[in-house]
């Protein structure tokens, strides 16, 4: 039953998972940046937040007023009005659902749910924590929209619908076990998917040992088994391995062990890359960048080695990255980069550099978000680093070390099947694992149906417990033909 709740599911999360409020839907509810009303600079705006350090800032929008959003070391919000230097660490709803204007369709009523301090169904992610409290809403359109407001940040943070709330519970929640009781305890969560995942490849091994055993010794036929146990035998031959690899490597997807360093640069690297953040570079209001880019949305202040520059952010555009007198860059000089990337594995040599301008077999996102053109640099450090750098952004955008390469097969390759013949040509990747996964919907089923009706014998009485016959051990519906 379990192999085959994660069959089912695994087809519907090809394409929808949890519900969320995306990057592009955020960042299209957005005015545009005004230039003449951000008054307050970055230095100013992390003055007033008074906050142990600064993990994250940017400009952005809230109420329709230009706003700089900073996040503390420790996780806590804070808000910087940006044409008045107003402070505010948190927001009660009655003032935050003015952030719920440019997601409510003209004719709909919406409704205030309550107040959510404590995981839910669909924030029970550890991601929505930062945010709490929520204000969870019911819009009243024709689409079961809900929405989840920051009491932290006064912003939207999660929108569903009717649709999306459906396909999620015969989706992700029975895939990855998201069903609120059990998700809201993380570790135990944890433990329980890697033990679960652990089971079904010794039963998927097992299944697999047998199979291949019967298949060698039966004496008329290539099975040796009757009706479904026959069908079963052979679904399990065909797609028995495919089985196993699954959930193996759906196992290793919480990576037990930490065998994995992944492919997020460490802080050490980043700082080692770009230098630390120093925000009294930016003294100045970043007017001079707002008037260069009409579009953006939200600001980012970014430095460089030292020098200060900012990255605009639109809705449907990469992100662009400005110099604080609002002049563009269009790239970095590929010899500061390299300086740059010796900087953060010192202890390699460089043994290839090379310009990529399309994703490679690690380096890659079917939904093209990853920026591009990238410069690929390995080391012959201990661990095998490669560096992936934005040349346009002189960002550290990836790093894979040895174990993150093999761990991108394990997971990515194994378990969504990631291979670069396949993932770069739709539909042609979405045939084969739509294929695949109806083998293990078939193998799963014919397993339950000889599951149910042993039960249901045995249930009968119609199975002595004596097992000193093979005859009484299995009935005539699944005696071997041998």
């Amino acid at each position: 039953m379990l192999f085959l709740a994660w069959f089912v599911s695994g087809i519907v999360m090809m394409y929808v998972e949890m519900p969320e409020l995306s990057e592009r839907q955020r960042l299209a509810a957005l005015p545009v940046l005004q230039a003449g009303a951000a008054k307050v600079s970055a230095a100013e705006a992390v003055q007033r937040a008074q906050l142990l350090g600064v993990a994250s800032i940017k400009l952005t929008s809230l109420f329709g007023r230009p706003v700089w959003r900073l996040q503390g070391i420790e996780g806590a919000w804070c808000t910087i009005f940006a044409d008045t230097g107003e402070v505010a660490r948190s927001f009660e709803y009655d003032r935050a659902r003015a952030s719920l204007a440019p997601f409510v369709p003209a004719g709909a009523h919406l409704r205030f749910i309550g107040e959510v301090e404590e995981p839910d169904q669909w924030t029970v992610s550890g991601e929505y924590d930062e945010f709490r409290p929520l204000y969870h809403v019911a819009v009243g359109d024709g689409s079961g929209t809900e929405l989840y407001l920051s009491g932290s940040t006064g912003d939207v943070v999660l929108r569903s619908t009717a649709r999306d709330r459906g396909l999620a519970w015969i989706g992700a929640i029975p895939h990855w076990i998201y069903f609120t009781g059990i998700r809201k305890h993380s570790g135990n969560w944890r433990l329980l998917v890697i033990w679960l995942a652990a089971g079904a490849c010794v039963v998927a091994a097992l299944g697999l040992m047998i199979g291949v055993w019967r298949a060698f010794t039966a004496r008329r036929s290539w099975s040796g088994y009757r009706g479904s146990m026959r069908w079963h035998h052979g679904a399990g031959l065909i797609f028995g391995t495919l089985t196993l690899t699954w959930a193996f490597s759906g196992m290793l997807s919480l990576e037990p062990g930490g065998y994995s360093t992944g492919a997020q640069p460490t802080v050490q690297q980043r700082e080692a890359f770009s230098g630390t953040e120093d925000y009294n570079l930016y003294r100045q209001s970043p007017s001079a960048v707002i008037a260069a880019s009409p579009s953006a949305k939200e600001l980012e202040p970014y430095s460089v080695e030292g020098r200060p520059y900012y990255l605009a952010r639109e809705t449907d555009r990469p992100p662009r990255l400005f110099d604080s007198e609002g002049r563009p860059v269009e790239s970095f000089p590929q010899d500061f980069l390299m300086k740059a990337a010796r900087r953060a594995v010192p202890e390699g040599h460089v043994v290839e550099q090379a310009l990529l301008t399309s994703y490679d077999a690690y380096y890659f996102d079917r939904e093209d978000r990853r920026p591009l053109p990238v410069l690929r640099v390995k080391f012959d450090d201990p661990r095998g680093a490669w560096l992936y750098i934005d040349v346009r952004r002189g960002a550290l955008v990836a790093r894979y070390e040895r174990s993150g390469r093999i761990n991108r097969w394990l997971y990515e390759g194994l378990h969504r099947w990631d291979f670069p013949f396949l993932w770069s040509w739709r539909p042609a990747w979405d045939i084969t694992v739509i294929v695949l996964l109806a083998g293990g919907i078939f193998l799963s089923c014919t397993g339950v149906w000889i599951g149910y009706r042993r039960l249901r014998l045995a249930l009968a009485g119609a199975i002595p417990k004596s097992r000193s016959r093979e005859s009484r051990s299995f009935p005539s519906k699944f005696r071997p033909a041998g």
